[in-house]
């Protein structure tokens, strides 16, 4: 059974009110990612974690789609997805970011394909400039690194339930909170080994207002 966990319990401070309401050629951000996932195929259910005041909002959203629950957020993201965790039911879950609509179903797919044989998995591009990197707080540059071999993580990401569940139990349980990425999470919490599944450029995060702009223009480049 697959289980994707899509976080939407963020306070979206950046963007300055609840972006995941907000429209994207004209349904709200959440639902246009919820979309993608339900052209997936492959997808048995999908918990969307929710701050309490979002709850019945996002639940009135979603009651066209018979396999979205939704789940109550904790205050760290990482608890938000240990609360997905606990929730659901399936033996492959794919973690995603509710603020990225523009995820291909075949990128989901991928990861699924992937996060089976691997057991851990996630989408990942390449830099588009040189990272540079400075030594002992300064700025000076120390070192660079290549981009063929520089990554930037993305969602979605794929774990077999085991792995995750155990990463995420030993974070909240250390209160681990800091702002990363799941699969730096289970890199640390469990030394296993994550797959890169090179992902697309066009799936970005909608962060700040521009974002939503840009997410509006790229929509339908993205089938």
């Amino acid at each position: 059974m697959i289980s994707a966990l899509i976080t939407a319990a963020g306070s979206s401070v950046r963007y300055g009110k609840n972006k995941m309401l907000e429209p994207v050629k004209g349904k709200p951000l959440l639902i246009r990612t919820l979309e993608r996932f339900l052209a997936c195929g492959e997808i048995d259910e999908i918990l969307v974690t929710a701050r309490e005041m979002d709850k019945q909002k996002y639940a009135n959203l979603t009651e066209a789609y018979r396999i979205v629950k939704i789940v109550r957020g904790g205050k760290q993201r990482i608890e938000s997805v240990l609360n997905a965790i606990n929730a659901s039911a399936g033996d492959i879950l794919i973690t995603h970011d509710g603020a990225r609509p523009l995820v291909k179903p075949q990128l989901i797919r991928e990861i699924i394909s992937c996060a089976k044989k691997a057991g851990a998995a996630m989408t990942a591009v390449n830099p588009t400039a040189t990272v540079k990197i400075t030594a002992n707080h300064s700025l000076m540059i120390s070192d660079s690194l290549p981009r063929t071999r520089t990554w930037i993580a993305q969602t979605p990401q794929g774990y077999k339930r085991e792995i995750i569940k155990q990463a995420m139990e030993k974070a909240v349980k250390e209160k681990y909170f800091v702002p990363t990425d799941d699969s730096e999470i289970v890199s640390m919490m469990t030394s296993h080994r994550i797959m890169i599944v090179p992902g697309d450029d066009s799936n970005i995060k909608v962060t700040h207002k521009s974002d939503m702009v840009i997410a509006n223009e790229l929509f339908e480049e993205c089938p």
